[in-house]
């Protein structure tokens, strides 16, 4: 069997000052190793490859690298290959790794020609860091649960038994095995009987959303969106050219007869029936009836995101919209990134069927597919039974996690700080009066080591919430005791404001 060609691929690049092609490769090592594309220890390709890649005579190359070992710079290893030297030598003026700096004149206008629309969603609170398990960031699940091993030997077998099945392009609605698995899921666990060919696999419920509104959603369309809610959905329906309607919601979920008064005519809904983020309420049934009889009514398309639906800890939840709509003008939309890992990268969307034809061939002009092997193998662990018992494991954790949060906050908190529902989900929501600020209260307890944002942030309308989110699922028991008295801390110390 012949020898593969390994080691770092390296582009030649043509330097004027180089009076030869040897001095060109020398330089271009040397720039490699200095500005860190060569690391210390890493392997060079062979002359002979990098001869055929640069398109010069061997002879070239070895004569480079001849003066690279001499100075220093690599070592030779017989039978193994060329090396960086673990200790390189100073060979003139070494590059600092490049930073990003503040715009210069040419930075500033190219600044100026950003997009409205990328000016205003940059600006929209982004996040400074990937979210880490640390209290209290909401939407983690406990990543140290999830049994890996299992996800390992998976993941093997399917490689063995399909691998290469999987390298080549998808159907654009998905991988047949997880629309069928997710169909069988949502009739067990949420009572939702669908075909798997009304199932799309997307990357996220928000890309389910941005592909929703592309095909449903005329320019200037009136679209109604729970205020507060999830800040990102503002920014993926902008480019649609939707006018968004914020409507309040309240302990019974989202208030109908305010949105028909703000917008009968819309075109679309977006509702989080089960546990509303970030306030925690549920829709209740008399509410339901009253959102999709107007729908029926105005030709308005629903869309209910099930996000968090999997964690119920007290009662039933109550059947979906799409089960009491027979799904012709509700399109369900759900996720597997809390149940089983963000990074995993996976969502569903229950298509009504006149529309399944006409959502596949757009979505073959969008992005096309999604990830075959992860699709592949995340309906062998829903089919394996992995997922159910995966889900029942969570679920006892986060509702021991959850108990632990109530009693903390109960114990330490002030009398003024409120903690809404708790029933259900990944998250919480604390209540604080309105004279006290909840982005000052958000950065003093940033400032003692407490990540829990403002639930300002997720509203639309000045004064419609204010107090903090709080994630607990991702935390030990003794890390959500030692956050809230953190919190407390930082709380008692603020004073009341006059005017936000």
């Amino acid at each position: 069997m012949p020898k593969r060609a390994r080691g770092t691929l390296l582009p030649l690049h043509a330097d004027p000052a180089a009076a030869s092609l040897r001095a060109q490769i020398y330089t271009t090592c040397v720039s490699a190793m200095q500005d860190g594309r060569l690391t210390p220890g890493a392997r060079l390709p062979s002359a002979r490859q990098l001869a055929a890649d640069w398109r010069v005579a061997r002879n070239t190359v070895d004569d480079a690298i001849a003066q690279l070992q001499a100075e220093g710079f690599v070592v030779r290893r017989v039978g193994a290959g060329t090396f960086v030297s673990a200790d390189l030598p100073r060979a003139g003026k070494t590059q600092p790794p490049a930073r990003l700096r503040p715009p210069n004149a040419r930075g500033r206008e190219l600044l100026a020609a950003v997009s409205t629309w990328g000016r205003a969603t940059s600006g929209r609170h982004s996040p400074r860091h990937v979210p880490a398990p640390q209290p209290f960031v909401a939407g983690l699940p406990a990543l140290d649960e999830f049994p890996l091993d299992l996800w390992r030997r998976l993941a093997a077998r399917r490689l063995r038994h399909s691998g290469r099945e999987l390298l080549g392009y998808m159907p654009a609605l998905g991988h047949p095995s997880l629309r069928e698995a997710t169909a069988r899921y949502l009739a067990a666990a949420r009572g939702l009987a669908c075909a798997p060919e009304q199932v799309m696999i997307v990357n996220s419920t928000m890309q389910a959303v941005d592909i929703v509104s592309r095909v449903l959603v005329e320019r200037g369309d009136r679209v109604w969106l729970e205020d507060p809610g999830f800040p990102n959905l503002r920014a993926v329906l902008a480019p649609s050219g939707a006018r968004i309607v914020p409507v309040p919601v309240d302990s019974r979920g989202l208030v109908v007869a305010r949105g028909i008064a703000l917008a009968p005519s819309a075109t679309l809904v977006h509702v989080v029936p089960s546990f509303q983020y970030p306030m925690g309420g549920t829709l209740s049934l008399e509410r339901r009836v009253e959102l999709l009889r107007w729908a029926e009514r105005a030709g308005a398309w629903i869309i209910e995101d099930d996000y968090q639906s999997e964690f119920t800890y007290e009662g039933r939840p109550l059947a979906p919209l799409h089960h009491l709509d027979g799904g012709r003008r509700v399109l369900y939309v759900g996720t597997f990134t809390n149940a089983v890992f963000p990074s995993l990268r996976l969502a569903y969307v229950v298509l009504p069927p006149p529309l399944v034809p006409l959502f596949e061939a757009v979505r073959r002009q969008l992005d096309d597919h999604t990830h075959g092997f992860a699709q592949a193998l995340l309906a062998d662990f829903l089919d394996g039974g992995h997922f159910g018992a995966h889900l029942r494991r969570m679920r006892a954790l986060y509702q021991a996690r959850r108990d632990v949060l109530v009693a903390a906050c109960a114990h330490e908190l002030p009398e003024w700080a409120l903690l809404g529902p708790t029933h259900a989900g990944m998250n919480a929501a604390l209540h604080a009066p309105p004279d006290r600020d909840d982005r000052v209260l958000a950065r003093c307890a940033e400032a003692a080591g407490v990540f829990a944002p403002p639930l300002s942030r997720h509203a639309q309308s000045r004064g419609r919430c204010n107090g903090l989110l709080l994630g607990y699922t991702a935390l030990s028991p003794s890390r959500i005791t030692a956050g809230i008295a953190t919190l407390a801390r930082s709380l008692r110390a603020l004073p009341r404001r006059t005017r936000r």
